[in-house]
This record gives structure tokens, sequence and C-alpha cells, in this order.
């Protein structure tokens, strides 16, 4: 199974949340089963399968952060990972031009990309995503757990330049376009690990409650690249770092 962090792209993630810490550690620790890897009065890491998740309390000033980051699960398990995460909590819905008529009409079908994911909400508004790359060959056995969620495989940094963004990660890190991009969305990177670049104001909550409309937060991004080298967007409060 490719749950080792050598197949890992993003290699820790650090974000800030207004949910108190002790919800947070309820819901990944309580609720997912997911390790904490540390904490202390101020944050807490959370061991997203090989890839560290460090949730930092917001300053009192600051509006209620949220973001959208993926994990890797494996590829033959995703039904079994939506029944397990139904158990926990719901899922957002999906429009139906996406959907796979031989899946529930909660799984979102990726036919550019040939994956299959499903999408739900933390206590911090977060949406977080299971993705099943069947491209990748990560078949596993048995009944899904938290052991299936491998690590983080998607980051979204949220700009009002979408190409200038992408132009600059892709330069600085040596990436690829991923199989698809235009002036409001673009992925780079592969099927370990992907940066996703959002147009400001995309609804992410699909259509779940009110609208969710992507807006800036801080996030600290390391990642596996060619050279040790880092990033700082222009303007936003985003930091890459290459190892």
């Amino acid at each position: 199974m490719s749950g080792t962090q050598s197949s890992s792209r993003i290699l820790k993630i650090r974000l800030v949340t207004a949910a108190p810490l002790t919800d947070m550690r309820q819901f990944y620790h309580g609720k997912l089963g997911l390790p904490v890897l540390g904490e202390s009065s101020t944050e807490i890491t959370i061991g997203g399968g090989a890839t560290p998740i460090t949730f930092v309390s917001a300053r009192a000033e600051q509006e209620a952060p949220f973001y959208h980051f993926a994990f890797n699960i494996p590829e033959n398990k995703l039904l079994d990972a939506r029944t397990w995460q139904l158990d926990r909590t719901r899922l957002l819905p999906i429009f139906p031009e996406l959907r796979d008529e031989s899946y529930p009409d909660d799984v979102i079908h990726f036919k550019h990309w040939n994956a299959h994911s499903i999408y739900f909400l933390d206590p911090a508004g977060n949406v977080v995503e299971y993705i099943a790359r069947h491209d990748l060959g990560n078949k596993s056995h048995g009944p899904f757990s938290e052991t299936d969620i491998l690590y983080a495989s998607e980051i979204a940094f949220i700009v009002d330049d979408v190409s200038a963004m992408a132009s600059g990660l892709q330069e600085t890190f040596d990436l690829s376009q991923y199989r698809q991009g235009g002036e409001t969305f673009r992925a780079l990177g592969d099927e370990h690990g992907l940066l996703l670049v959002f147009q400001r104001g995309r609804n992410m909550s699909r259509g779940f409650g009110e609208p969710k409309l992507a807006d800036v937060f801080p996030t600290e991004v390391d990642i596996r690249a060619t050279t040790d080298t880092k990033f700082a967007a222009p303007d936003f409060p985003y930091e890459i770092t290459g190892h």
C-alpha cells in the first residue's frame, strides 16, 4: 500500500483555525482516529497519514479561516470510505453533472482525473476530501479505517490572478500542470500531491447550506521538490517551502 511519506509530495501543512483546539482534537483524533503528534495551548498537530497537519489558533481579530485539503485513500476503497465517514459526519452534496450513476449521489466523479471522492466539513469549516485516484497502484484489502487515510494530496491557495500564482509555483518548484487549466483554477503536481490555485470567491460548499466563498487565509506548506527553495506569494499570506 502506498502510504509512506516518500510517495507524498506534500510533507506538512500549517493552517489557522478559529475553532477551539479541543474541538479539532475531538474531531480528528476522537472521531477519525488520527494520531495527535503534538499540541500546546495555541496549536495542535494531527497525523493525516504521512502528512502532519498543524492547526494554529487564530488571533481574536482574525475572521474564521477555512481551507480545502484532500487526503489520498486506496483507489479501491471510496465506497467503504463513504460508509465509514457517514458514521461520523454528513457529506457535502455534489452537483448533478459531477455524479457517476454507478455511485451514490454524494460521490463526485473526476472523469478527467480518473478519480472518485467525497467531501465533508470539520469543526473549523474546512472542506476536507477523501480521493481515490484510480491511476495509482495503491489498492489495499480489508475494511476501511483511519490507516487508509494515506497522506494529504491537495492543498488549495486562493488568489485573484490564478495564472500568475500558478506560473510562479511552476517556475519555483519545476511543477507540471496537471491535466487541466484555466483562468479560475489550476492544479500543479501529480497524483501524489497537487497544489491547487483557486480564484477568490469560488463556492466551496457545493450547495451545502450557506455558500462558502473561497478566501485568503495564512497557509504554510512544505513540499518535496528538486531543490531547497521557498516561494512567498506577493501580497498573500502564503509560504511554500521545497525540500
